[in-house]
């Protein structure tokens, strides 16, 4: 399961860029990664290529979809060339060759995590749930301690219970289950009173 770049800007893909840029507009751009660009480091990415060639870092929102289920949007950087050229330079897990980006010039990067924004396309109880422990899962990795580029340390106790619960929501998703449907844990009941009403009791969702 993962998002992907939006084929088109859809009606959800507005929204969602009218509550991160209130009146922003978003242009798709070519994905070409450095050489020694790494994932999920755009700011370093970028930083490294202006020491090299110039140009301008370019601080915005990165947007993704996951069809029939959410639009997200991910705090993120380009680069912008002497001559105008807007460039993505960070090397994407699912190799992406475009990305569908809005900038925002209001925002700064500290280093401290920002969340992804993320709306659901549709009214269903398993999507607010991914989207709780996702967010859950944020606010457990700021806290943690950086371990290595990319990753933090953060005690077992309390990532791992929101990571498997974001897999199973995940997994569910894929499957197309709605609310109203049988757990797909197997045990007979509706998901909304099974593994829906622990989520609920678990992390407050």
């Amino acid at each position: 399961m993962h998002t992907t770049t939006p084929p088109q800007i859809t009606r959800h893909i507005r929204q969602l860029i009218q509550k991160v840029v209130p009146g922003g507009v978003a242009s798709y751009m070519a994905v070409q990664p450095e050489v020694d660009a790494l994932e999920k480091e755009c700011f370093p990415n970028v930083e490294a290529k202006i020491a090299r060639a110039g140009g301008r870092m370019l601080r915005g929102w990165q947007l993704w979809e996951w069809a029939h289920v959410l639009v997200e949007a991910e705090f993120h950087a380009v680069w912008l060339s002497p001559d105008g050229q807007m460039v993505d330079l960070t090397p994407k897990p699912h190799h992406e060759t475009t990305v569908l980006f809005v900038p925002d010039a209001r925002r700064s990067y500290s280093g401290a995590t920002v969340d992804n924004v993320r709306l659901p396309i549709r009214d269903d109880q398993l999507i607010r749930h991914f989207i709780g422990v996702s967010e859950a899962i944020t606010r457990v990795l700021s806290r943690g301690v950086p371990a290595a580029p990319g990753e933090v340390s953060v005690p077992a106790h309390e990532i791992e219970p929101l990571q498997q619960a974001h897999q199973f929501l995940g997994y569910a998703l894929l499957s197309g289950l709605r609310g109203h449907q049988p757990c797909q844990c197997g045990s007979g009941s509706k998901y909304k009173r099974c593994h829906g009403r622990q989520l609920e009791r678990a992390f407050s969702l």
